[in-house]
């Protein structure tokens, strides 16, 4: 063997050593973490429709209580209403620029008749099936 073979065969022998290193020292699994535990809440009693208990905006942390404590005391549907036209004001209302803790102080003392009160719900075309009416209600730019 010559010199320049014996060093070819160093070379590619280190270049094959260096790339099963590089895949064995990978960054390592991060260990699974379960899903996060679901908060309690104890709620006092309330009479009557759980979407005229006020929201307490005062906190995001406040806000979550506040909305657990509704859904507790309403209907799946309503609640779901809710969750809604929150989402809807968390992408339109100017004033909270998509931050939840801002919109929890905006939406602080109000309602949650009075928080789907303040989405303006865009209708249908009437008169037409479901998907003519969603094909009514685009808007084209041009």
């Amino acid at each position: 063997m010559t010199l320049t073979s014996t060093l070819i065969r160093l070379a590619v022998a280190t270049l094959v050593a260096l790339a099963l290193a590089g895949c064995a020292a990978g960054p390592a699994a991060a260990p699974e973490a379960g899903p996060a535990p679901e908060k309690v809440y104890d709620f006092e009693p309330w009479d009557g429709d759980g979407m005229e208990i006020p929201l307490d905006g005062s906190s995001l942390e406040a806000f979550e209580t506040s909305m657990a404590r509704v859904q507790a005391h309403t209907s799946p549907e309503n609640y779901t209403t809710l969750e809604n036209a929150i989402e809807y004001l968390l992408v339109y209302d100017l004033s909270a620029r998509k931050d939840k803790a801002k919109l929890a102080q905006n939406l602080s003392g109000k309602t949650p008749y009075q928080v789907i009160d303040m989405v303006q719900w865009r209708k249908p075309a009437p008169g037409k099936s479901q998907a003519e009416k969603g094909a009514a209600d685009a808007k084209i730019e041009l």
